[in-house]
């Protein structure tokens, strides 16, 4: 089963004052990377309680390995990287290609073509040339990073379930108020479920600090450049199906 479960206070399996703490409900007792279903509060802009989710273990529990966080941002850099670096060689640079002067009697050293890369102006010998800078990395490695970036904001508490991101207006103003109600948040990444609410889009356009990312483009490089994470309810759900689905071969 790759759903993730939600609790209401009319289902019975929990106290209602579960409902009145904003913080994720771990126990004290709980040993971060044991791969155990983690129950967190669920709100939205308004700050109302809407619940609790338990969130699988196996996408939001897992070990902390930094190495794999290495590979997977080096990874995400070097297949975004342009490429476009170049430089002329010696039948690409501009000049004759006469010889300067006769090869014996000057004194001078010998040389064929005023284009060399010993002389101003001339060629860059072996100098970059267009390219691809990706290199592969298996999709286990890929997928294990995500988990791990997840897991990561999910053990410092900087991890937010909204049961929708849905806006009211477009006004810019609503997003800078429930902002400035977070504490220790300097930057903030906003994942839904699918294509991004309109009104949502025109309100954090023009904040640096908030950024927007279906589920589907959500990556470890993204989670790592804000130190806040907040996902819709059904962008966990899409998240933890595509943690579950098999990888084809």
């Amino acid at each position: 089963m790759f759903s993730t479960s939600i609790l209401t206070p009319d289902s019975g399996d929990f106290s209602s004052h579960l409902l009145k703490s904003k913080q994720a409900v771990i126990s004290s007792d709980h040993t971060q990377g044991l791969c155990q279903d983690l129950v967190i509060p669920m709100t939205n802009f308004l700050l109302e309680d809407k619940g609790l989710m338990v969130l699988a273990g196996d996408v939001f529990d897992v070990p902390i390995r930094k190495d794999i966080i290495h590979r997977v941002v080096r990874w995400q850099l070097a297949k975004r990287q342009q490429g476009t670096h170049s430089t002329k060689t010696i039948s690409e640079v501009s000049g004759t290609g006469r010889k300067p002067y006769p090869q014996k009697g000057t004194g001078r050293a010998r040389h064929g073509t005023l284009r060399g890369p010993q002389f101003r102006g001339g060629a860059t010998m072996h100098g970059p040339k267009p390219r691809s800078h990706a290199f592969k990395l298996n999709k286990k490695v890929r997928r294990l990073g995500l988990k791990i970036a997840l897991s990561a904001r999910a053990a410092e508490g900087k991890l937010l379930v909204f049961d929708d991101l849905e806006m009211p207006t477009h006004k810019t103003k609503n997003v800078v108020n429930w902002y400035n109600q977070m504490n220790e948040c300097k930057k903030l990444l906003l994942v839904d479920g699918g294509p991004i609410e309109e009104n949502l889009k025109r309100a954090t356009q023009n904040l640096h600090y908030v950024n927007v990312l279906p589920s589907v483009g959500l990556n470890v490089y993204s989670i790592l450049l804000h130190d806040t994470l907040v996902m819709s309810r059904d962008a966990v759900d899409r998240v933890v199906e595509r943690m579950h689905t098999p990888i084809n071969r």
